[in-house]
């Protein structure tokens, strides 16, 4: 029979705020005795940033090719415990509790083509004899933005843009638009309500129509063998009007743009930060280039009370710290879901090429594991979600505030008591 090994979580979903407390147990089951070094626990938050760059550089006369790799790294949390010393492991089941607190400023897990940020629990078996044995838990980490703190996301977002056709002398008339999108942020799940006035004073031009889209922009930021940055530019969601805008004549549009499953706009300084804006595009026809602006927006992980579909339900889905003044809602501690409606989590969407850690043995990268983020799908409403029974559904974690009010930034994990949750399972032949 091979060792086994399985992980425990206090949580029925592997996800955390950061500033939570990550309480859990690991069970080992080996079928034989295990001549070992040690035993430890090792959890590990960083980022990492890696990719390639084609170059040709002359030498003696000769063009040469090469290819040049830049990389990045940066640390948010490691500790390393020790669960049995040098000797003999004996056969049998054996359990190890943790209690590892995470810091408030830990960034959002991601995985993007260049760079990830990954936080994960590992249990390793350091033999004398052989490989060591490595087993692993993913874990989705998200930084709480509450949109609520941020009172300027309040101000509607209002782009005006002005096209003119061909150059002079054979200018025509120009083509006027408003856009007007109602808040400056908005969670997973929500609909951006926006609002177009376009006014067509070419004479000679009619519009085919208007596309928006949801844009991301990640940042990727590598310290060797030099500082140098590359971007990545995604469009993850729109939706098309294929309204014509005639010569001569004006038309307002209205319509919605869905946020899918996506990491929050990046608040910290990282070698990974992510941004949002919402890309608007007019049709020009087929002789001409089509007229596009952006408007940024922020992306956050509790929406504003105000962008509710129903304002007099809000009080059931944002939920509340301790550290905020009376009257206000949520803060920078991790939220706490105890008397309101927790949000659904749902897997990343629009994921694209994944970053491949080079530095990790392909048989132990965990290349399968999907973060997840929460969703606000019909915000407010009454009707959505359903009403929690006595069994709520996996895909809803229970959600709780951390046992101290601040987490340490490096921190020495303890061992503790925790309840039975998920269950994780890793087999390996030793």
């Amino acid at each position: 029979m091979p060792t086994v090994c399985t992980f425990e979580l206090d949580h029925r979903d592997p996800i955390y705020y950061s500033g939570e407390v990550i309480n859990g147990r690991i069970n080992l089951h080996t079928d034989s005795n295990k001549s070992v070094n040690e035993v430890y626990i090792l959890f590990r938050g960083e980022a990492k940033v890696s990719w390639d760059e084609h170059k040709t550089r002359t030498s003696n006369g000769k063009t040469q090719h090469y290819t040049e790799n830049y990389r990045g790294k940066q640390v948010y949390l490691k500790t390393r415990t020790q669960v049995f010393g040098s000797g003999d492991l004996p056969s049998g089941t054996h359990q190890y509790t943790f209690c590892i607190p995470l810091p408030l400023d830990c960034p959002t897990s991601c995985d993007m083509k260049y760079g990830k940020i990954h936080y994960e629990i590992s249990l390793v078996i350091d033999k004398q004899w052989g490989f060591n044995k490595d087993f692993k838990q993913p874990l989705t980490v998200l930084q709480s933005y509450n949109l609520n703190m941020s009172p300027e996301l309040l101000i509607p977002l209002v782009r005006e843009d002005v096209k003119y056709f061909c150059c002079w002398p054979c200018t025509s008339g120009p083509v006027l638009s408003t856009l007007i999108i109602p808040f400056g942020g908005y969670a997973p799940g929500q609909k951006i309500h926006y609002t177009l006035e376009i006014d067509n004073k070419s004479g000679a031009y009619d519009l085919d129509g208007i596309e928006l889209q949801l844009k991301q922009v990640c940042l990727f930021k590598a310290q060797t063998p030099h500082h140098k940055t590359r971007d990545i530019e995604k469009k993850l969601h729109g939706c098309c009007q294929g309204e014509r805008v005639l010569r001569f004549s004006k038309r307002i549009i209205k319509g919605s743009l869905l946020i899918p499953s996506v990491p929050p706009s990046s608040r910290t300084d990282s070698i990974i930060t992510i941004s949002y804006s919402v890309l608007f595009s007019i049709k020009m026809g087929d002789c001409h280039m089509d007229s596009e602006f952006d408007v940024p927006i922020v992306i956050g992980t509790i929406p504003l009370a105000q962008s509710a579909e129903d304002p007099t339900h809000v009080a059931e889905w944002i939920p509340h710290t301790p550290d905020t003044p009376a009257g206000a809602t949520g803060g920078d501690m991790p939220p706490s879901y105890d008397n309101c409606k927790p949000p659904s989590f749902e897997e990343a969407t629009n994921l694209g090429d994944r970053f491949i850690d080079t530095d990790v043995d392909e048989h132990n990268r965990t290349n399968d594991f999907i973060p997840r983020y929460p969703m606000y799908t019909n915000f407010a409403q009454p009707t959505a979600p359903p009403e929690p029974s006595d069994s709520p559904p996996s895909t809803v974690p229970v959600l709780s505030l951390p046992h101290g009010p601040t987490a340490p930034t490096n921190a020495e994990n303890t061992n503790g008591a925790s309840e039975s949750g998920t269950t994780y399972g890793w087999n390996a032949n030793m």
